[in-house]
Parts: C-alpha cells; sequence; structure tokens
C-alpha cells in the first residue's frame, strides 16, 4: 500500500539521518520486506533529492547522508524565509503541550541562530506592526501520550481503542477506531477515525480522549475515502454528508458577506431589495447553526426546512432561558 511503502521511507530517512550506518540488509530485516524493496526506497529517497550514498564499513555496503547537508539545508533559506517561519512561531503557540512541542522549540531556536543577532530587535518591532490574533486555544499538556498514540497509530495503520467523553450523551464511551488523520482547527487538535461501532467515519476532539491504547490489528483506508474530501463539507469541523443550505441575510449585512469566503462550496448573489442570498453545500452541525444564530435578526433559513425548524426551536428554548424582564 502505497502509504506503508512512504512510512517505511520516512523511518530509512531518520535511520540514517541519525548518523546511523546501516546496510540494506539490516534495512530489510527491521522492516520485513526483501533488500529489493529496500534498494527501491533508497532509489525513491535519492529521486526525492535527499543526498543519499553508500560507503564501505568493514567491509560492508552501507549508507549515509552527504555530511554536512543539515547545515547546507539552513543556507538554502532566504533571511526573509527564516523570518517569515520565526514569525509563524506565535501561530503554533498552541502546541505547546503537545509531545512534539520541544521539536518545534528546538527548530525555532536553530532559525533564531541563523538570523544575525543585530536584526533580532528589528524582528521584535515587525511583530508589533504586523501580528496575528490566535482563536482561543487548548491546553494539551496532560494528553501527550493520548497524541503520541494517535500519531504511532496513524503513521502505522493500527487499530486504536479510546475511551471517550461525548458532551451530547453526558458519559464516557469506549471506541475501537482506525485512525485516519489529525487536523488542527481553531486552537484545537482533532481526529478523524472511522468508528467500528457506528460504521462510518465521525470527528472526534482530542482533548475529550480519556485513555487510549493501539491495538495489534491493523487497518486499511478505505480506497474510495479520502480525508481532504470529508472535510470539505464541513462548516467547521466536522464532515459529514452535504446538504444545500440557503440563507437571505438583509441589506444591512450585505457588505458583510459578500468580503469573505464562508465556504468553499458557495453561491453569492443579490436579490432586487439589496438583500444577499447566500447559498453552500455543507453537513448540517452546531458550527453551522451557531454561526447563523450569530446574524440574528438579519438572516432567514430558506432551506432546509429542518435546519429551520431546528434553529426555531432553540429560540424559543432560549426564550424561556431569558425572560423579558417585567416593568415595574
Amino acid at each position: 500500500m502505497r502509504n506503508a511503502e512512504v512510512i517505511r521511507q520516512w523511518k530509512i530517512l531518520k535511520t540514517i539521518e541519525a548518523g546511523r550506518w546501516t546496510s540494506a540488509g539490516a534495512l530489510a530485516r527491521e522492516h520485513g520486506v526483501t533488500e529489493r524493496t529496500i534498494r527501491r526506497d533508497l532509489e525513491a529517497l535519492q529521486e526525492a533529492g535527499f543526498p543519499l550514498y553508500d560507503d564501505r564499513q568493514d567491509g560492508k555496503k552501507v549508507w549515509r547522508l552527504i555530511e554536512g547537508y543539515q547545515q547546507r539545508l539552513s543556507q538554502s533559506f532566504t533571511l526573509s524565509e527564516l523570518a517569515a517561519l520565526y514569525f509563524s512561531r506565535n501561530m503554533l503557540s498552541f502546541l505547546g503541550g503537545a509531545p512534539f512541542a520541544s521539536d518545534l522549540e528546538a527548530a525555532f531556536a536553530k532559525i533564531q541562530e541563523a538570523l544575525p543577532e543585530r536584526s533580532l530587535p528589528y524582528l521584535a518591532r515587525i511583530q508589533e506592526l504586523f501580528s496575528a490574533r490566535p482563536d482561543p486555544w487548548k491546553d494539551y499538556s496532560s494528553k501527550q501520550d493520548v497524541i503520541a498514540g494517535l500519531i504511532d497509530a496513524i503513521l502505522h495503520q493500527r487499530q486504536a481503542k479510546i475511551a471517550y467523553y461525548s458532551f451530547q450523551s453526558r458519559r464516557t464511551k469506549a471506541y475501537t477506531l482506525d485512525p485516519y488523520r489529525v487536523v488542527y482547527y481553531r486552537g484545537g487538535l482533532y481526529l478523524y477515525a472511522r468508528a467500528h461501532e457506528y460504521g462510518e467515519v465521525r470527528t472526534f476532539a482530542v482533548e475529550r480522549v480519556q485513555k487510549m491504547e493501539v491495538l495489534d490489528e491493523g487497518f486499511e483506508v478505505p480506497a474510495d475515502f479520502n480525508a481532504s474530501e470529508y472535510a470539505r463539507s464541513a462548516f467547521g469541523i466536522s464532515g459529514g454528508k452535504a446538504e444545500t443550505v440557503e440563507l437571505v441575510f438583509r441589506p444591512e449585512m450585505a457588505g458583510y458577506i459578500r468580503e469573505r469566503t464562508w465556504h468553499e462550496s458557495q453561491r453569492i448573489s443579490e436579490d432586487a431589495d439589496g438583500s444577499v442570498r447566500l447559498v453552500m453545500d455543507v453537513a448540517l452541525g452546531f458550527e453551522l447553526k451557531a454561526w447563523i444564530k450569530g446574524f440574528l435578526p438579519d438572516v432567514t433559513v430558506v432551506r432546509p426546512p429542518a435546519l429551520r425548524e431546528e434553529i426555531s426551536r432553540e429560540l424559543e428554548a432560549s426564550r424561556a432561558a431569558f425572560p423579558a424582564p417585567r416593568e415595574g
């Protein structure tokens, strides 16, 4: 399978990059494949631009990376490119509790070392002029083992068993999963995985995974499943079956609606009275409803009728929770 081949090649590169000379035979035994397969992997890595070469060690043919490759790699960045990476550090602050946080810190330390010392105060001033306000983020300091386990399960295509707290049922449930991809969205990490209990792909919030175990059983990603396609229907993070949603915004909101891309499927048209009609093909869910409610009373749900009725019921419940104050 293509994914397994790429994962094996990545592991081979990590072994050689670590400076541990290794032979094709040793790599074949480690990965449980033939030496011919390993030679094809090495050729693929060379064709991809990695400067691998064969050498002799104690009379055996071994593989290495050209010395100084890592130093030359840093020299391939321009000063402005390094500065851009330096600025991006704030955008990645939410990963502070993740198991790869130390790797990020080390990477950015090297970027900072590559910049001239006299340029750092200047860059600090630039950051004051151009900055990004991060979304509220989640604390993953207590989920390092969970994230590491998910990465391991995804890379090696192994099933996982999790204990997951559901807000909807307000209890912890056990799931057996085929984990496909970890996705970052608005300060949080989410998992796209096929839940065996439902026989379909679902979205799981990583912080609500209370326990996880990587199983010995492997899995195959269905040929007709594409994680990017699954996410394309999402209005937010949760994908699923797309439905056509049609909304009409009053003229007062027309300019605001027109100036943004709310979803890649959107079609915008104007009515004679200046109202804006927004049509999207998206999965229905909490995020979509919350977004629509944020525009009340300047928005009307035209279709689907079920979405309009559901929002109407929720608004009635809100009126009961927030009764008008008595005059007195």
